[in-house]
Formats: C-alpha cells, structure tokens, sequence
C-alpha cells in the first residue's frame, strides 16, 4: 500500500476516533443550558425521563463507542496484521451515517421542545454535533482511501520495451483449416493423395481400368 494511502487511513482512523468519542461524551454533559432565572439544567437521562424519543441519544453515543473500536480496528489490519479490511470501511461508513442522522434528531427534536422558552442547547448538543461531523469525514477519508489502486500503466522507456516485444508489421496469414478430409485406400485405409493412381501400401488400383487390366491377367 503507498504511503499517501497509509497517511490517509491514519488521518481518517483518527477522525473517527476523536468524533466518535465526542458522541460517546455527549451522554453524559447538559443538552439544555441553565436559563437566566436557574430553571433548567437538563441532562440526557433528564430529557429521556421526559420524552422517549430522546432515546435517540444514548442510541447516538452507543454508535459513537461503537465506532471508536470499528476504527481502532481498521488502523490495526493496516498497521500491524496487514489483514485486508473486506467489508471494514463500508461498515464504518454506514455506522457513520446512522450516528450523524440520529445526532440531527436529536437537535431537532430539541428545537421543536424548546423553540421560544428562553432556553439553549448545551455542552452535550455541540459535543454531539462536532462528534458527528468528525465520525462522518474520517469514515469517508478511510472508505475512499481503502480500496485498491489500480495498477499504473507502462509510461516512456519501459512502454517503448513492451511494444518492442510484441510482433512488428501484419502478421503471418495462415490458411484456414479444411474440413474437407484426404481420400483412403478402399482395401488399407492408407491415405491417398491427388494424382496417385494404385495405393502405394497395398498396390490396390485406383483407376478402374487397371483393375480391369489386373484381372484379366
């Protein structure tokens, strides 16, 4: 595997380990912010115990962990077993995917609840949403640097040797093959070739005059 390769898989490994931790810490800091009188401070157990949908965010966080051992993972099948990573980075992708969308439902269903009380999006929102960008790009760098490079074609002197080792100008015409098959011999089965008029193996008479002619002698 080229270096540039490498350096990539690393960089998005990374990514996606640094986000997915991040989603993993969002569980447990404030989602809502305190409000100027002191009247909220809302965790995630807290708004679970409110509403069920926010089950969407520990569901976040356990993606989250998730990804971080999926990376963990990759980067060593790359840097230690040299393993190949078959369906790895796909995975990862979609693990990804699903993390960031319910990082989103997690925001909206926050916006929906408390649009116009006052209240902010806490330490767990932000942490969250960063966590879900990072895990979306380091899961993409290592999907598209993870597969096979094609194989460079011949350039310059080492192109001039391939071509010098082909064959030069038209090539050779060669007749087709015949289906027609050569006369035998009626009494040996010895082939028989145009022009001959007794069978050279057994002397049989190819021409029915000198048949005529042997008998009656």
């Amino acid at each position: 595997m080229p270096q540039v390769q490498h350096d990539a898989i690393l960089a998005g490994g990374a990514l996606t380990i640094i986000g997915g931790l991040l989603m993993l810490m969002s569980a447990f800091m404030p989602w809502v912010s305190m409000q100027d009188d002191g009247q909220w401070t809302l965790w995630a157990l807290d708004l679970l115990q409110r509403e069920l949908l926010y089950t969407v965010i520990p569901a976040a966080s356990t993606i989250g962990a998730a990804l971080v051992a999926t990376a963990s993972l990759v980067l060593y099948r790359v840097f230690e077993s040299h393993r190949p990573l078959k369906a790895l980075p796909i995975i990862q992708a979609l693990m990804a995917m699903a993390s960031s969308l319910l990082a989103i439902a997690s925001i909206i269903l926050l916006n929906q609840e408390y649009q116009g009380t006052g209240a902010l999006y806490g330490a767990g929102a932000f942490t969250s949403v960063v966590g879900a960008i990072l895990v979306m790009a380091g899961a993409l760098l290592t999907h598209a640097m993870s597969g096979r490079r094609p194989k460079a074609s011949a350039t310059g002197f080492q192109a001039l040797a391939a071509r010098s080792k082909g064959p030069v100008g038209r090539r050779e015409w060669k007749p087709p093959e015949t289906a027609v098959k050569a006369p035998r011999c009626p009494s040996c089965g010895e082939e028989l070739r145009p022009g001959w008029k007794a069978c050279p193996n057994c002397g049989y008479a190819l021409i029915s005059e000198e048949r005529e002619g042997k008998g009656s002698l």
